[in-house]
């Protein structure tokens, strides 16, 4: 599927893991994005933010926004892979191959308690909160040479990131993971399965924090309007 000159990829989740893991076992550098309504309406209205998102080795549906926009003017059924399930399909991967992970973003609080959960778990060589300077820890990471930088910091400071830093390593899957750690860690809640499912999770999301993400109805609705009626390429 393409939107906004964006590719996005139409695989079911099990060949997508499969890529990644073995692009992971080969060392092979890799900008991975999962793309919600948010972060493809971003792309729609900022040039710079597309060209980091098109520069990205793959674009993996993450909301419902994209399944239902491929289902209506599409006729097909674009399957969703959203970045948490991926995380933890990845760290659970992780445990038996001694995979090295990095954890960076999120507040001190939460990504001190997204290491001490994982720990025990899985090889995770370092971690850091999202609140520098620059660029903050990245001759640290490079030092460390891990397998998998988990980035933390919310759409589109996370891909900038990764767009800016990952040329200076020889390795690594970098993966921007927005509210993830929230969850993972235990000081959010993830939306109720069935909420999920119905593609309702943003609205669980804006129930926790309206007053953060009152914008968050309108973007959607925005992103469905400007989907819907973008004329591209959209060949399988």
């Amino acid at each position: 599927m393409e939107l906004f000159e964006v590719k996005i990829l139409e695989l079911p989740k099990e060949e997508i893991l499969h890529t990644i893991v073995t692009r992971i076992e080969n060392e092979e550098k890799t900008f991975l994005v999962t793309a919600n309504a948010l972060i493809m309406l971003r792309a729609a209205k900022d040039d710079a933010y597309k060209s980091v998102i098109k520069s990205a080795d793959y674009v993996v549906p993450d909301g419902f926004g994209i399944h239902l926009v491929g289902k209506i003017k599409l006729r097909r059924d674009i399957p969703r892979y959203p970045g948490i399930d991926m995380v933890k399909d990845l760290i659970e991967i992780g445990k038996n191959r001694n995979w090295k992970f990095y954890f960076l973003g999120a507040e001190e609080k939460v990504v001190n308690k997204m290491y001490e959960i994982y720990k025990d778990m899985i090889n995770v060589v370092g971690y850091h909160h999202g609140y520098f300077t620059g660029d903050g820890p990245v001759e640290e990471i490079r030092s460390l040479k891990p397998d998998i930088i988990f980035v933390a910091m919310g759409a589109p400071k996370q891909e900038f990131w990764i767009w800016r830093n990952i040329n200076k390593f020889e390795k690594g899957l970098f993966m921007g993971v927005g509210g993830s750690f929230d969850v993972l860690s235990g000081m959010k809640k993830r939306a109720p399965e069935w909420m999920v499912n119905m593609g309702l999770e943003w609205a669980y999301r804006f129930i926790q924090s309206p007053s953060k993400r009152w914008k968050v109805p309108f973007q959607i609705t925005e992103f469905l309007f400007r989907a819907l009626f973008y004329k591209g390429e959209n060949k399988r």
